[in-house]
């Protein structure tokens, strides 16, 4: 039986609202709002009679879930977090001052936030997944949407340049440009903050990280946030609970104001009729049917207390991963180890990557930003001319404590790096891990960022008074630099573990539509928007083959 999806919040005022409310018109043929861009791409007959398992259901997993549902694909979404509908009165999500249960995969401690780090909770089914590795650690969004539903909302699309550093020349950036960027953005409800929203008091954080940019020389880029911003409006007018005029988000958004994808995509895909989503469906194993193409993927049901009701194996004509990019690479290198998949090549697990991101706080600052800073964000920095190579840097809102004042913002650099790092299965303990060689003295990015940092620290705060103001943070004790990442990237590579259409080497059947397939990077900007619009290009060319 098809679980359909939560109702979104009830003062959503926006065409997604319209789409999400509107999946039993959709199915009758009356599309609204980014729902009619689901079309895009759909060959209704193409696939019929065949069957699909997709694992996860995150930007890539919502993308492979529609356009299957579109073709004709009887699919199955497996899903190991729980649905996550957000209530009216504001409670759905923890706060990242105050976090419990929620916030956390079955851990005993909050995933973020040095301030409550080793506060105990409750173990529970919660939205974040830290997963510990050798080197680095990384953050991974749980529950129906994926990492849309804790990412930061930021949905910049790369520049060229950097575009064609980082990624295969099979992969046409012109292509995307034209097509599955705009597709991507259309169906996510993206769009920048609006003048209205940047000029509010509660946005004076925002302001200052402009005058920031204008103090170093550079120019503001202004890109596109996954976010309502009339919910934004409704926030700040005190009509739905506070979550992002209060730099809330990472924990989930209290007033609906996310456009996570279990408010567009996963809706639609529901629509089709062809799309079941199962939640708390845990994968443990992927085999191949000897002499077949198709595949057995077993599954442990488990309740809210983690406890397993049944196990359960789906057999099915194709498999989509889409568990991000660990746990994609993670279930595909323990099944090369153990033989399950006997055809995988050796690049699996291979080449994973921080996607060369820096976080730093700056504390101090001559500039008012405020202590529950409006966001998520406004605009992203580009330092061409930097000694060390090009670099980007934005500016993330946050609720600050009160105590802390109105004088500390977050950053995160991003530089292109070729730091790699890989998932391996380790026979020792019977399960992949994450290894990542390089430390805080050896690796590239923290050097480059911590360059970078006192450049800018130098530039807009030392030369405008006290060289005591703007103290930047970076140190990996308190989870900046380069040890936790939210963008891990690569692991199952186009071009190496896979084809450019996400075909993995070996499997004619078997596809990797999530970060595991780009290349360690998304070329110094946050990779939201490039692997939905990656997706988008897959699936295009899955049914356009099959057609």
């Amino acid at each position: 039986m098809v679980e359909r999806a939560p109702q979104p919040h009830p003062n959503r005022r926006s065409l997604l609202r319209g789409a999400a409310l509107g999946v039993g018109a959709l199915a009758a043929g009356a599309a609204v709002g980014p729902l009619s861009a689901a079309r895009a791409g759909a060959s209704p007959t193409a696939l019929s009679g065949k069957t699909a398992v997709v694992v996860g259901s995150g930007f890539g997993g919502a993308v492979a879930a529609l356009r299957l549902g579109q073709a004709g694909v009887r699919t199955t979404v497996l899903e190991r977090g729980r649905r996550w509908p957000v209530n009216p009165d504001g409670t759905t999500f923890c706060t990242i001052n105050e976090p419990d249960g929620r916030s956390a995969w079955f851990a005993d401690h909050p995933p973020i936030n040095q301030l409550t780090r080793l506060q105990s909770i409750a173990r529970y089914p919660g939205l974040i997944d830290r997963v510990y590795g050798n080197g680095i650690d990384a953050i991974y969004g749980v529950g129906v949407g994926g990492g849309s539903l804790a990412f930061g909302a930021f949905t910049p699309q790369p520049r060229r340049k950097d575009f064609a550093t980082v990624f295969p020349a099979q992969i046409d950036y012109d292509e995307l440009d034209r097509t599955y960027y705009p597709r991507a953005k259309k169906m996510l409800g993206t769009s920048p903050l609006p003048a209205d929203l940047l000029a509010n008091p509660a946005y004076r954080g925002a302001r200052a990280w402009l005058d920031y940019i204008e103090d170093f020389g550079g120019e503001p880029v202004l890109h596109d946030f996954c976010v309502d911003w009339d919910v934004v409006r409704e926030e700040l007018a005190g009509r739905t609970p506070a979550s992002y005029s209060i730099g809330e988000g990472p924990y989930g958004s209290n007033s609906g104001a996310k456009n996570s994808v279990d408010r567009n995509y996963l809706p639609a895909a529901e629509a089709t009729g062809n799309v079941t989503i199962l939640p708390l469906h845990e994968v443990i194993e992927i085999r191949e049917i000897s002499g077949q193409d198709r595949f057995e993927v077993v599954v442990k049901r488990i309740d809210e207390s983690g406890a397993v009701r049944e196990h359960k194996t789906l057999v099915a004509d194709y498999v989509f991963m889409a568990a991000g990019s660990y746990y994609t690479s993670a279930l595909l290198a323990t099944a090369k180890a153990k033989g399950t998949l006997t055809r995988l090549n050796d690049h699996v697990g291979k080449g994973y990557g921080n996607n060369g991101d820096f976080l730093i706080a700056r504390g101090l600052l001559r500039r008012d930003c405020g202590a529950k800073q409006g966001g998520p964000g406004v605009a992203v920095m580009y330092d061409d001319d930097n000694p060390d190579g090009p670099i980007s840097m934005s500016w993330e809102a946050s609720p600050f404590p009160d105590i802390a004042g109105g004088s500390n913002m977050a950053n995160l650099i991003q530089v292109i790096s070729d730091e790699r790092g890989s998932i391996d299965y380790n026979p020792a303990t019977g399960r992949a891990e994450l290894n990542y060689p390089f430390g805080e003295s050896s690796s590239d990015v923290d050097a480059r960022g911590r360059s970078f940092a006192g450049r800018f620290h130098e530039r807009t705060e030392t030369r405008f008074g006290s060289p005591a103001t703007g103290i930047p943070i970076y140190t990996r004790l308190s989870d900046f630099g380069s040890g936790c990442t939210w963008h891990g990237l690569g692991g199952m590579v186009m071009g190496r573990a896979c084809s450019h259409e996400g075909q993995v080497d070996g499997y004619s059947n078997l596809f990797v539509v999530d970060g595991a397939l780009l290349p360690g990077s998304s070329a110094m900007v946050n990779p939201a928007l490039t692997i939905t619009a990656v997706a988008e290009r897959c699936m295009d060319r899955f049914v356009a083959a099959r057609s």
